[in-house]
C-alpha cells in the first residue's frame, strides 16, 4: 500500500522467524480483546492474519478467511510461505491443504478444493464427487513429487485435465515422461488401457499409422494388436498417401513387411478379391495358403484362358526347395501344372527350331508322365475338370 510504511516493515518479514509470526498474533488478540479490529478494514485484517500464519482469525465483527479469494495454487503457495516453517518441505504444505479444503484441520473447511480448470468456475456435481473426487492434474503431480509411491492411475485420468473423458493425448505423453523418470508402478492392465485408449482416439481421426506407433508401447500382445489394427486399414489400393504410411511403418516403426502383405491378404479376402489375396500372401510367405488359393480358384482360369505366365510367375518362387517342402500335396498339385507349363514352354520353343527331332524324343517321356500325374488333378468343379480335360488333350498332342 502506497505510503504504509509500517505495512511495509511488516511485509518484509513475511518470511522471517516464527517470533515474528508470534508478535502479530499476540496484535490481533489485542485488537479482537479491545474490539477495535471493527474499525480496521477486512482487506488489512487479512493481511495481518496472513502474516501471523493464520489462515482463519474470528473479528469481532466477522470470520476473516486469508484463502477465502484465493485459488488452490495459491492456497498452497500461502501455507508454504506463510503458515509453516521455513524449514518446512512441499510434502507439509500438501499436507496442510488438504485438511483445510477437506475440513479435517481445527479451523474447519476454509480453502477451495484441487479442482480441473475446466470446473473451476462451475459448481461441480456433488454426487459425482463424492463418489470420485477429480482434482487438477498439477495437484497430482504435486502428490507424487511428495511420495514417489502415489498412484499413478488418479494421476493420468484424462479427466484430471479434460472434460473429455476419452481424451487421453497428454495422459499417454505424461505416461511417457513419467517412465523416463522411472515412475513405472502402474500396472499392467492400466497401461495396456493407456495405450489402446489413445490408439482408437488416434484411429478415429484417420490417424491409424501412428496409432501403430502408440500400439507398440504395449507391454503384452503388441503383435497381436497391431496386426489387428494393420488388418482394419492396409488398402489394398497404392495412393501416394498409403505408400506413405506403409513406408513410416517399415522404415521409421520396422514393422515387418510381411505383417502388411498379411493384413492386405486378409483384406483381399474379405473383399473376394482372389488374385490380390494370392499375391499378398506370396509377398507374406504364406506359401502353402497361397498354393492352395491358387490350385483351388486361380489355376484352372489360368491353363483354360492360356495365362500361362501369370500363373508360372507364382509357381517358380512356391517351386523353390525351401518353399515347396513345407507345402502340402505340391508334388500332386502345383507341382503338375508347373511341369505342364514348363512342357507347353518346351515345346514352343522345339517348334522355333529347324530340326526338332531330336529334342521332341526327349519331351516325349516328361508328356508321358505328365499325363498320368494329370489324371490324379483333384477336380472340384466344371471349370476344373474342363482344364484337366485341354492339360490332358495338350500332353497328348504333345
Amino acid at each position: 500500500m502506497n505510503g504504509d510504511h509500517r505495512l511495509s516493515l511488516l511485509l518484509s518479514q513475511a518470511v522471517g522467524s516464527q517470533y515474528c509470526r508470534d508478535l502479530l498474533a499476540l496484535q490481533l488478540a489485542d485488537w479482537h480483546r479491545m474490539q477495535t479490529d471493527c474499525y480496521l478494514p477486512e482487506e488489512r485484517l487479512r493481511i495481518f492474519a496472513l502474516l501471523a500464519g493464520k489462515p482463519v482469525w474470528q473479528s469481532t465483527d466477522s470470520l476473516v478467511n486469508v484463502c477465502g479469494e484465493l485459488d488452490w495454487k495459491r492456497c498452497v503457495a500461502v501455507h508454504l510461505w506463510f503458515m509453516l516453517p521455513p524449514t518446512a518441505s512441499v510434502a507439509d504444505a500438501l499436507a496442510r491443504y488438504e485438511a483445510a479444503f477437506q475440513g479435517l484441520c481445527e479451523a474447519g473447511k476454509y480453502a477451495c478444493a484441487p479442482l480441473p480448470p475446466y470446473l473451476e468456475a462451475e459448481q461441480p456435481d456433488l454426487e459425482e464427487a463424492s463418489k470420485r473426487p477429480l482434482y487438477d492434474l498439477c495437484f497430482h503431480l504435486l502428490k507424487l513429487y511428495s511420495d514417489r509411491h502415489y498412484g499413478l492411475q488418479q494421476l493420468l485420468e484424462p479427466l484430471a485435465v479434460t472434460w473429455e473423458r476419452l481424451d487421453y493425448r497428454l495422459s499417454w505423453h505424461l505416461w511417457g515422461v513419467l517412465q523416463a523418470l522411472h515412475y513405472t508402478h502402474l500396472s499392467a492392465p492400466r497401461q495396456g488401457l493407456l495405450h489402446a485408449s489413445y490408439a482408437a482416439q488416434l484411429e478415429s481421426a484417420g490417424l491409424w499409422h501412428m496409432a501403430v506407433f502408440i500400439l507398440l508401447h504395449i507391454p503384452d500382445q503388441r503383435e497381436r494388436a497391431v496386426r489387428e489394427m494393420l488388418a482394419l486399414h492396409c488398402p489394398l489400393l497404392e495412393t501416394e498417401d498409403s505408400v506413405r504410411r506403409e513406408r513410416f511403418l517399415t522404415e521409421q516403426l520396422l514393422i515387418p513387411e510381411q505383417w502388411i502383405h498379411e493384413a492386405k491378404a486378409t483384406r483381399a479376402h474379405r473383399d473376394g478379391n482372389r488374385h490380390q489375396q494370392a499375391l499378398h500372401l506370396y509377398r507374406a510367405r504364406y506359401w502353402n495358403q497361397c498354393h492352395r488359393l491358387l490350385i483351388q480358384h486361380l489355376a484352372s482360369d489360368c491353363i483354360i484362358n492360356d495365362n500361362h505366365d501369370y500363373l508360372l510367375e507364382f509357381l517358380e518362387g512356391l517351386a523353390l526347395p525351401e518353399h515347396c517342402a513345407t507345402i502340402q500335396d505340391w508334388d500332386t498339385a502345383g507341382g503338375v501344372y508347373l511341369d505342364y507349363i514348363r512342357v507347353i514352354k518346351t515345346l514352343q520353343d522345339i517348334q522355333q527350331m529347324e530340326n526338332a527331332g531330336y529334342e521332341l524324343e526327349r519331351l516325349y517321356t516328361d508328356v508321358t508322365s505328365l499325363c498320368s500325374r494329370i489324371e490324379l488333378l483333384p477336380c472340384r468343379t466344371a471349370k476344373d475338370r474342363l482344364a484337366q480335360s485341354g492339360k490332358r488333350t495338350t500332353a497328348s498332342l504333345s
